[in-house]
């Protein structure tokens, strides 16, 4: 799953450097031969989902609400706060933020800036919204203590997904059941009860044949997006096909035990989170050097520069930063459990 996630990672960054900013922001050489290619990297995105339904749900299975808090806080916030800032200290010292915008960097560090109407500093962090959403949803299942109902809410979330539609209009469920995107969260969730074997294989097979369906649905939905954005030749449905398909096989493999972990990848899956969310940073080089330097030898540079500030703030920034996070936050929690206890102890006495 490592490996996974960072050829992932690998694949968005690829986009952008050699798609996205030279069609949208002009601020790098064109690379037209590799841009046809990597611009398929949007996938990438949905890949992650799919991984985030498998992985978050595995590593709930066995943790109070507390724990599962804990976790994810210390998993996505430290090097989120330093991407956030990092992008905060650009626009501003270039003059391209705009007005409003301390208050637009407040917001954006809780990560729930897009529920209070504030626009993500990145362009990059949408799919951060929709991966904390997601954790909202598994920690109702802990809260709720609804493990044993898993599969039959899982089956009820891909139904709703079927009838919403890839384009709901916008209200109260498609903000919660995220049903552009779900298919693939479904299929993560389907791949760990595969997995695990609390049900039968036969109706989890059908349960993953109907999220695939459900992915190339939403995947046509994407494509048609896309070409309204960038106004540039369509999308190959079977190429998105081809590699959605092709993710849901390597799925099969990892729950089959036929991809077996390797410490090289835990490596590399470490770098994942800070090289998505810092590969930006690698726009400097690519627009200072346009056309000074060849352009494969400034691409082949700039990423590895991006790489190695994702394992300089994985090393020197999240590790620590997670790690005092973590401890201050189970400390909070270990004062604040006398008052719960003490709390449910006077609702439980009997009234005088």
């Amino acid at each position: 799953m490592d490996l996974l996630r960072f050829l992932a990672s690998l694949a968005v960054v690829l986009l952008h450097f050699t798609y996205s900013m030279p069609l949208i922001a002009r601020i790098s050489p064109s690379f037209p031969a590799l841009g046809g290619v990597f611009r398929y990297g949007y996938l990438a995105v949905d890949l992650f989902f799919m991984i985030s339904g498998f992985v978050v749900l595995r590593s709930a299975r066995h943790k109070s609400l507390s724990q599962f808090v804990v976790a994810r806080v210390v998993r996505l916030y430290p090097v989120f706060w330093l991407s956030c800032l990092l992008t905060f200290a650009g626009l501003y010292f270039s003059g391209t933020g705009g007005p409003g915008m301390g208050r637009q960097l407040v917001f954006n560090l809780t990560m729930l800036h897009e529920f209070f109407g504030y626009k993500p500093l990145n362009g990059v962090y949408w799919s951060l919204t929709y991966e904390l959403t997601f954790c909202f949803l598994v920690g109702l299942i802990i809260g709720c203590r609804l493990w044993q109902w898993l599969f039959g809410l899982v089956l009820g979330w891909l139904a709703y997904t079927a009838v919403a539609g890839p384009l709901p209009a916008g209200h109260l469920f498609s903000y919660l059941f995220i049903p552009k995107h779900s298919a693939y969260f479904i299929a993560g969730m389907l791949f760990y009860l595969l997995q695990s074997r609390t049900e039968a294989a036969w109706k989890l097979h059908a349960a993953l044949l109907f999220a695939f369906g459900l992915a190339l649905r939403s995947d046509r939905a994407e494509r048609q997006l896309a070409q309204e954005f960038f106004h540039e030749a369509p999308l190959s449905a079977v190429v998105s096909g081809v590699v959605i398909a092709g993710c849901f096989l390597v799925f099969y493999a990892i729950v089959a035990g036929r991809l077996r972990p390797h410490p090289v990848w835990a490596a590399l899956g470490l770098l994942t989170y800070p090289l998505y969310l810092l590969h930006g940073l690698g726009a400097i080089p690519l627009n200072l050097l346009s056309g000074k330097v060849d352009k494969y030898l400034l691409l082949a540079g700039t990423l590895a520069l991006v790489l190695l500030v994702a394992a300089l703030a994985q090393r020197l920034v999240e590790r620590p930063l997670s790690l005092a996070l973590g401890r201050w936050l189970n400390h909070w929690l270990a004062q604040q459990r006398p008052q719960f206890v003490h709390s449910e102890a006077v609702a439980a006495a009997p009234h005088a």
